[in-house]
């Protein structure tokens, strides 16, 4: 996964976890009990959702990142 797509994909997550958040406020707003537990909910998983796919990008980073310093090495190691 290139950089870029892996900092798209960073923005996406963290926007999902912030989005998880306001959903979890706004639950306080709402005057049916059904509905604040369904609104809670939805937060929650939205949070959590986007909390495990910044550390899923996260370890794919140093993955990406220990490829290319062993690939430089190994070319280096080369010459």
């Amino acid at each position: 996964m290139s950089c870029r797509k892996l900092k798209i994909a960073r923005l996406f997550s963290l926007t999902a976890c912030m989005i998880g958040i306001i959903r979890v406020i706004g639950a306080c707003s709402v005057a049916d009990q059904k509905l604040f537990y369904l609104y809670v909910q939805l937060g929650f998983t939205t949070f959590a959702a986007g909390a495990f796919a910044m550390e899923y990008f996260r370890i794919k980073g140093q993955q990406s990142r220990k490829r290319k310093g062993m690939k430089e090495h190994d070319r280096r190691k080369a010459a």
